[in-house]
């Protein structure tokens, strides 16, 4: 059977105003040009750049270091088999969840505010012939749809790349929806965005914020609270803010060069080039962690 795109119409996240504007930006022409030049086909997350941590590696370029950090998160969280049930939290253009399906045999399930994204996603699923796995679904993550709900508690892992960022202000929501779905002993698996648990300069509102559309980002410590206040157990956790950094600088370079512009006018190279700054000096930063359900 074919993925379907379902959009549930009762489901209302607790921020509304916040999430209608992530859908608006992300689903716009001229975002979704950018992400497909810049961050490459079917991704909408970071990457994982194995040269940082490792001299002997080679460098790789941004779409490919994309997939080295969905293969990184499989590979380090583990327990993925072609038994495992995966929910994916902000699926964005579908291309992680896809690549679980195909390289662990895992049956997956993408939740998405874009319906944009979702289309696309079922497409790329097609494409790459894992169509009978992988699922997707129109709706919010603080608040999932039905087709979701009705399996709660049968997911063996809960995986986010870099989009609870856009709702920290919701994040016990989220991770409360996370609880309800993964059955006990489940695994959440997530790279997630961060900010500083200081202070925020007004340049990182003015070039980071704003862009993304923030309205609040919590720094490592707070996230990490977060997660144990919602009742998990962290098993791992690793500080990814170089590869942040460093990702913001090969996009920059490519947002030049191709002239696109941020949603207020501004060059976008530029704003790439002060946030990976502002991942340099700490007020914005990633992570990757392992939790589990008890």
């Amino acid at each position: 059977m074919a993925p379907t795109a379902y959009r549930d119409t009762d489901a209302s996240g607790v921020n509304a105003k916040v999430e209608k504007e992530v859908d608006t930006y992300y689903s716009s022409e001229d975002t979704d040009k950018a992400y497909r030049t810049c961050w490459g086909e079917g991704n909408i997350h970071f990457g994982y750049f194995p040269k940082l941590d490792d001299d002997t590696k080679a460098a790789i370029p941004f779409d490919k270091a994309a997939e080295a950090l969905t293969q990184k998160m499989i590979t380090t969280a583990g327990e993925f088999s072609d038994k495992s049930k995966v929910l994916d939290l902000g699926s964005g253009y579908g291309k992680p969840a896809c690549d679980v399906a195909r390289v662990t045999g895992a049956e997956v399930w993408g939740v998405d505010l874009s319906e944009m994204h979702v289309q696309r996603s079922i497409e790329l699923a097609k494409k790459t012939k894992v169509d009978k796995r992988a699922n997707f679904v129109v709706g919010s993550f603080t608040s999932l749809p039905k087709e979701v709900l009705n399996q709660s508690g049968t997911f063996t892992h809960v995986w986010s790349q870099v989009a609870w960022c856009h709702c920290h202000a919701d994040i016990m929501k989220i991770l409360g929806e996370a609880n309800k779905a993964l059955a006990k002993g489940g695994k959440l698996v997530v790279n997630d965005f961060l900010g500083t648990d200081g202070k925020v300069e007004d340049n990182t509102k003015e070039h980071v914020w704003k862009r993304l559309r923030f309205t609040e980002l919590l720094g490592p410590l707070a996230w990490k609270e977060c997660l144990e206040n919602a009742g998990f157990v962290i098993e791992k956790y690793e500080d990814w803010s170089h590869h942040l950094q460093h990702g913001y600088e090969e996009l920059a370079s490519t947002a030049n060069k191709h002239g696109f512009k941020s949603a207020d006018g501004a060059p976008l190279g530029d704003n790439y080039k002060v946030s990976a700054e502002c991942a340099a000096s700490g007020q914005i930063g990633m992570n990757f962690c392992v939790a589990r359900k008890v």
